[in-house]
Formats: C-alpha cells, structure tokens, sequence
C-alpha cells in the first residue's frame, strides 16, 4: 500500500493513545523515533488537538511496553511527522529509526522489512453516482493514487487508464470528490474509512492483494529484530483482535 521517499524533517510528535499501557519515563529511557504520514486514517491520522491517533500508533504503544518488559529498560517511541514519501529518505540519513505508514512489500525499496502484521489490498474508490461498477470498467479512466505507493503501480496496471499520483491521501479524495478523477486506488482499510461518508462507494474486487510492515534502514537487522519480536507478541495479544476490530482492518489470518 505505500510508498517511496524525499527530502524534508518534520517536527517530533509526541505518541498519544489508547490501549496498551504506558511505562513511566526514566533517567535511562530509550528513545526510538518513528517516522510517520498521518494521512492514512485508519492506520495513522491526526485529531483535532494535534495528536497522531489510529491503528499504528496504538501498536506503537504496546511495543513500548513490549521492549521495556524484554530489556529491562524503559522505551518510548517518538512519532515523527512527515511525507510518506520522505520516510525512507529520512531513514537513510539516520534521522529516524522505523518507518510505519501502511508499507506494503516492494523489492524495489531498499530497506530492511519486518514481519507482516495486517493484512491489506489495493481496491478502487468512485462517487457515489458513478457508472463505474467493476475493475474491467477501470479500463482507460482517470486514475489516481498516492505517489510512490503500491496503489500508483496496482494503477498502471489498468489498460489504458490515465494515473495521475498526488502526495496526500485527503488530497486525493477531495479531488475525486470534485470529480477530477474517475476512481482512486487506495488501501482497503482507508476505502472503508471514507466510503462511511457516504460520499464514495468501493468496488468488490481488489487490484493488489497486500500484507503491511514496518521498515528499517537496509542493514539495520537488530531493529529489524526487535521489532519482529514485538509483532509476534503483538499478533499472540487480545490487543491485535480488539484493534482490528476498532479500526475495520483485516488481521493476518482472514487474507
């Protein structure tokens, strides 16, 4: 479902949300930073005060309890705001540790990848009046999708169809909304987020079946590690089911 990445830092956000509980902070705590684009309700998105809410964040906090009862030390996972197209930019540079935004399997992505931990797929949104009813009838349409995610490359795959790619999620709806588009391609979770509007409706077959991630940087094995061990526990919780289920997005074992 996501993407590749460019130039640019954000500010530092703290991670506030509900679920697991939080440990208390420590003159030995360890900070990992997380980069993060909250455009992508219902994985990551921001409320109204400024805090970074959805289903990846809430996985975050349980991590931290997960690393501080594995290594005896307090963890605190720092999310860090940016383009999803700048994260593994930034993690190349060191400027963050991980990257989570809905990040689908791409062998052309240079980076180290963790275990899947949902299950996921490319699927076409229209208005509500459109004529458009089947994948088949996508073919020569406008399409258009987030650059550099999975959703553009499920996109060009339609014969003949005109992909256009747009940074931002909300920009791409509003754009479809405003019928500039004939369909987006985005990621299952976040169609069922906005056909709740009533605005949109999902076509039945999906373009890409996916699973999501978390990435490191390339070469980066121990982080890579941990965060696996942290994915295991995290499947094995009540935790995984109860945040599937909050957020209408589909564990590992239904795709």
């Amino acid at each position: 479902m996501k993407k590749i990445i460019k130039l640019g830092m954000a500010a530092l956000t703290a991670l506030t949300m509900a679920g697991c509980s939080s440990g208390s902070q420590s003159s030995d705590e360890k900070v990992l930073t997380v980069g993060i684009s909250p455009d992508y309700a219902p994985y990551e998105s921001e409320n109204k005060k400024g805090d970074i809410v959805g289903f990846d964040p809430d996985m975050m906090k349980c991590f931290e309890d997960y690393l501080s009862e594995e290594e005896g030390v307090t963890y605190k996972l720092e999310m860090k705001k940016m383009d999803f197209d700048n994260i593994i930019t930034q993690l190349q540079g060191d400027q963050i540790d991980v990257g989570i935004s809905g990040f689908t399997y791409d062998s052309k992505r240079k980076v180290e990848w963790s275990d899947p931990y949902l299950g996921s797929s490319q699927v076409a949104v229209v208005p509500n009046d459109s004529e458009i009813t089947s994948v088949s009838d996508l073919e020569g349409k406008s399409l258009v999708a987030q650059t550099g995610a999975t959703g553009e490359a499920a996109a060009k795959e339609v014969k003949d169809a005109k992909v256009t790619g747009l940074k931002n999620v909300q920009d791409i709806m509003n754009a479809l909304s405003a019928n500039q588009y004939d369909a987006a391609i985005v990621d299952l979770g976040v169609a069922k987020n906005y056909v709740k509007s009533g605005e949109f409706k999902m076509l039945d077959e999906s373009l890409m079946d996916e699973q999501n991630y978390i990435i490191a940087k390339k070469g980066n094995t121990d982080m890579i590690e941990k965060m696996n061990t942290c994915i295991k526990k995290f499947l094995a919780s009540d935790d995984y089911a109860k945040l599937c289920k909050k957020y209408d997005l589909s564990p590992l074992e239904t795709k």
